[in-house]
This record gives structure tokens, sequence and C-alpha cells, in this order.
């Protein structure tokens, strides 16, 4: 056994280094020394240094902890030169000797190539071993190699049976979807949550439809540009679903909309990214509907007819401010003033303050989850009286965990994001996750279902017209009457409306 893992190693030791390797075991103290000039190569992005020396350590050394940071940082060093296939390998060696790199090769894994990832499902432990087995199954099946495939997303349900690949696997296995569709969403950052909701959804809604491929696009709106371009021109897809901002977007829409495919963005907001052409698509209308929803609550059932505004500066911020403000005014209201401010700040004092001059009946704040505690605190200590409206964001359990008084809360009027999956689309998810579908969730299943019939007939504009969606709207935010309406009262979310 010790044989066999001996020569797995220095299969890799070979790989990665690209030469043959003299195996020599040195001394513990001359291991450590080496192991220290490497890093300090390696903190001076010397990496070809840094490189020779981590092999020597990796190669040489018996310590299993320099082994592991050894192969971690032979990943480090090959991800920041985009060897990503060697970077993958380095990354489950490491894990071999006990370093939990699990988030490392997870980042890696869509980026490597196939002989890449069957080299790092050798060395990878257990734990990590579903997902790249998964991950590798459906690099075949974009390839349309469905031998390769099955056997692979076989062995995932016959080794791990009980994991969410496996689950994954039964239902995707046998995807009738040949057409190819690129996915671009941000896996890494601070938005890698809601990009793995949409994407759940997408492999669901994509069955038997195409085949998605996807880019970490890091949020970046260079990258989604250039990714878009090399889907186009390498893979041949026959559209592309993302990226989930609006200023990512409409680069990618025109992009889309020269090479005649279509363009759907699950969560983009802003209307022009829909004028880049004919068969590009925003769906997510929400932001639209609840603000004119609250406004004319505010203004119809409350009375309220001065209002300031404080929101963040954002695309999600900017979208409610606009939204509300024209439906405001729309409906005889006033907007006295309207004030930005950067997400994840603490302080609001100077901002509330300018609000608190102005008197206003109503003060609108589509903050996020994080902003809510800060916020409401600081109104409630500067002795605000004014009506507080608020968006989906404040609709979280998770304003109620912060440190914030309840009674800081209390009167609070919001708005919730209106989505009601289908009981196929929810018991499929429940299958596979097992958990409901959030509302992102719901998004990305309905870009899939419209992406889906715009392959299979693009000129059917009747049928898109009348396809009934979970979360999304192919309409304007005109029709905003489904727009759940809560009060907040004693630690909980009462409906209203």
């Amino acid at each position: 056994m010790k044989k066999l893992i001996f020569v797995s190693i220095l299969f890799i030791l070979l790989y990665i280094s690209n030469c043959t390797p003299a195996i020599q075991v040195v001394s513990e103290e001359d291991a450590s020394k080496i192991y220290e000039s490497a890093m300090k190569a390696y903190t001076e992005q010397n990496y070809k240094k840094a490189n020779d020396l981590f092999l020597v350590v990796a190669k040489n050394s018996e310590s299993t902890k320099l082994k592991a940071n050894s192969f971690f940082y032979l990943g480090e060093i090959n991800k920041a030169t985009a060897n990503y296939g060697k970077a993958l390998i380095s990354y489950a060696a490491a894990s071999h000797y006990g370093l939990n790199t699990s988030e490392n090769t997870k980042e890696l894994a869509a980026l490597s190539d196939v002989s890449s990832l069957e080299k790092a499902i050798t060395y990878a432990t257990e734990d990590i071993k579903p997902f790249l087995l998964y991950t590798l199954a459906r690099k075949f099946q974009s390839d349309a190699n469905e031998k390769e495939s099955l056997k692979y997303f076989s062995e995932i349900e016959k080794k791990y049976p009980n994991s969410e690949y496996a689950r994954k696997a039964k239902y995707i296995s046998r995807n009738k979807g040949k057409t190819r569709v690129g996915v671009l969403l941000p896996f890494t950052g601070i938005y890698s949550e809601t990009a793995e909701s949409v994407k759940r959804g997408i492999e669901i809604g994509s069955r038997d439809k195409f085949i998605p491929l996807y880019v970490d696009t890091r949020g970046d709106p260079v990258i989604s540009y250039k990714e878009a371009v090399n889907f186009i021109k390498r893979e041949k897809i026959s559209g592309i679903i993302g990226p989930l901002f609006s200023r990512n977007s409409f680069a990618v829409a025109c992009v889309c909309d020269y090479a005649g495919i279509p363009f759907i963005s699950p969560t983009a907001t802003k209307d022009f990214i829909a004028s880049a052409g004919e068969h590009c698509y925003i769906i997510n209308r929400t932001i639209e509907q609840q603000a004119k929803a609250i406004a004319k609550y505010a203004i119809i059932e409350l009375g309220l007819r001065t209002f300031s505004i404080l929101y963040p500066y954002s695309d999600y911020g900017e979208t409610f401010e606009n939204f509300f403000s024209e439906k405001v005014i729309e409906l005889g209201g006033t907007i006295i003033n309207s004030i930005s401010y950067k997400e994840g700040k603490r302080d609001f004092q100077d901002e509330i303050n300018r609000i608190k001059t102005s008197n206003p009946d109503a003060i609108y704040i589509p903050a996020s989850t994080q902003d809510v505690p800060a916020i409401a605190s600081q109104i409630k200590y500067l002795g605000i009286k004014s009506q507080i409206l608020g968006a989906d964001e404040w609709k979280s359990e998770e304003i109620f965990r912060q440190q914030v008084e309840t009674s800081a809360l209390e009167g609070i009027i919001i708005t919730e994001s209106p989505f009601n999956p289908t009981e196929v689309f929810s018991e499929e998810f429940n299958f596979i996750f097992r958990k409901d579908p959030d509302r992102y969730a719901c998004l990305g299943y309905d870009a899939a279902l419209l992406m889906g019939s715009l392959i299979e007939n693009p000129e059917n504009k009747v049928r898109l017209k009348n396809m009934q969606l979970t979360a999304g709207s192919l309409g304007t935010g005109d029709s905003y009457d489904n727009v759940h309406i809560y009060i907040i009262s004693r630690g909980n979310f009462k409906l209203i409306k």
C-alpha cells in the first residue's frame, strides 16, 4: 500500500514539474530551511524559484505537514499563472496529506481539463471526490461523449449514493439536450451564494433542453465580456445566460445580438439591456414591481405625501430609487431628497440627520440585509418619527439575530419579492438539494425554461408571451398586484396585503 501511494505521488510530481524528479529523502532540518526559502520566494512573487523549491520539499521531505503545505503552494502558484489543471492536481495532493483544500478544488475544477480532473480524482479525499466525478461527467456530457459521462454518473450513484451529487447524477445523467448554452456567474466573491442558487435552478430547468457550460466571472465586467466571446468563438454555444449584474450584462447582450444568439440575464434589472437585440431578455422585474407596489400603498392606503429615500449606491439600490420616485410623482407625491450610501458602511448618522431636517412623512430604505441592523438602530437612536418603508432584503430572519433591538424594527412596512415555484420544480429541487428553492433558484429555472423555448422555436413570440414563470416576468413591472406587503410586528413579519 505504501509503495502504491509513493508511486502515485511521484506521478503527481512528474506531471506538475515536467521533469524526472530525483527522489532523495533529506533531513527535516534541511527540508524546513528549503521550505522557508520557498515561502520567501513566493511572497516576493518569484514563482519560478518558489515552484522549484516547493517541489524539492514535496519530493524529499518525510514531514506530512511540509508536504501538504508545499503541494498547497504549488497549487497557488499554478493558479496564479493560469495553469489550472496543475493547480487542481496540486490541491488534490495537498488534501491527500491532510490539508483541507475543498474550496480551492471546487474553484479550479470547472477550469481544468478532463485529464487533470481524472488525475485529481485519484488523489483527492473522499469528501471531495463526488464533486470532482460530477464535474468530470458534466464535461464529457457537454462534449456529447455520452458513454464516458454515463460511466462517471454511474460511479457517483454507486459509490456515493447518499450524496447530493448522486441525486443530481440520477436526475441529469439522462439529459437528452444536445445544444450547449454558456452560463456566466460569479462563483467566487461576495455573490457566490447567489450564483450557486441560480445555478441550481438552471441545472433543473435545462434538463432535456440544453447542456449548460459554466464559467466563473468573479463579478468582473471585463471577464464577463471576454468569456462571452470565448463561448461564441470556441464553444459554438447557442445562447448565453448571465451575468448577474446589470453593469456586466449590456456588453454581453450586444455580443450575443451580433452573433445572432439569445441572451438572458436572470437577475439584471436595467431595461436598456433588453434593447440590445430582439432576443435579449431580462426577467427580473421584481424591483420595479416592489417599488411601485409600496409607493402606491404608502400614498393610496396610508395617505402619505412626502418622502425621502436612503438607498445603497448599487444596481439594486439605484433601480429601487428610480422606480419608487417615478411612481410617487405619478401618484401626486413629493420626493424631498434622495441620498445614496456605500454598501457595508456602519455609520449612517450624517445621512439620517440630513433626512431628519426635511421631516418627510416616510423614508424609503431599500437596504441590503447586512445594512438593515445599523440603519434601523440609528434611526431609533436619532428619534426619527417618519414611517419607514423597506424592500425585500428587510424580510430576513437574519435581522432578528443581529444586535438590534426589536423595537427599532417595530412598525416598518416592507415588500417581498414575488415568486411561486411550481409543484414539479419544488419536488425536483427538494429531491436533489434537500431544501426548498429560493427566489434566485426560481430565476435560474425561469431563465433555463426561456432559453429552451428560444432555442427550440425563436420566432414563436406568442408562446413566450404566455409562458408561466416562477419568479421572473417577460412583461413590465406594472403588474405588481401580486407583491406581498408586510409590517414588522413584535419580531415577526405580518402580512397586510
